[in-house]
């Protein structure tokens, strides 16, 4: 009798884990989402983007369509698109707000449908207000900080600056040697009157009746002396 009631303790038992189990196995595998932003915060100027994954249980779900929703710290619809995964689930957004929006939180839903399932992914970014972070975007859409900007000017302008001198500087040595070239030396004064003369050496005036210049010592014959 015992026996009997534990074999029939341990049926009713494997029928109701046949019961549980048998559904769970055959169950559809769980559909998931993940998300994200490329950075945490952005310039009003700058391209948002968003990229994530759809996965089917452990497998990635390939031609999902995903769509986007971003909304404001007022709850208002600022940007939407949808997407589709490719062969490995993966998908990519890429957006830009109004470049007069003020500095503020943001709130990104994506979600991807698959036959009775919906999943959501949420996260969040900040937008700042461009006029007032030194930031400018160029005619490439591309943002350059303002200080790179006023770096290049400077170190421009002082090649710019050193050029000139050198070039001045140069200028200035060959017209100073093309003077000294077409202006010859003035001749020295060799005869004063008939009572003195010019040393040849010194130049300076001394009597013409000596032979040696009293300044320098230089010797001065008869054949020196030029009269006027």
């Amino acid at each position: 009798m015992g026996e009997s009631l534990k074999t029939s303790r341990l049926s009713m038992l494997l029928i109701f884990l046949l019961f549980v189990y048998i559904p769970l196995a055959y169950a559809s595998p769980f559909l998931r989402i993940a998300a994200g932003t490329d950075k945490l915060s952005y310039f009003q100027v700058e391209t948002i983007r968003v990229r994530g994954k759809v996965t089917l249980g452990e497998n990635p779900l390939r031609g999902s369509l995903v769509a986007l929703e971003v909304r404001n710290d007022s709850r208002d619809i600022v940007a939407v698109g949808t997407s589709q995964t490719n062969e490995k689930g993966i998908f990519a957004f890429a957006f830009k707000l109004s470049p007069n929006a003020d500095s503020q939180n943001c709130t990104v839903d994506v979600s991807a449908r698959w036959e009775n399932q919906t999943a959501v992914s949420c996260s969040t970014f900040l937008v700042k207000a461009s006029g007032s972070t030194g930031y400018r975007e160029n005619s490439g859409n591309q943002v350059i900080p303002s200080s790179v900007v006023v770096s290049i000017l400077l170190v421009l302008f002082g090649f710019l600056l050193m050029a000139v001198l050198i070039i001045s500087i140069f200028l200035f040595l060959k017209l100073k040697e093309i003077k000294v070239e077409i202006e010859p030396p003035a001749p020295l004064e060799k005869q004063i009157d008939e009572k003195h003369k010019a040393c040849m050496n010194c130049g300076k005036k001394f009597l013409n009746i000596r032979t040696f210049c009293p300044y320098c010592l230089t010797y001065h014959g008869q054949d020196c002396v030029k009269k006027a």
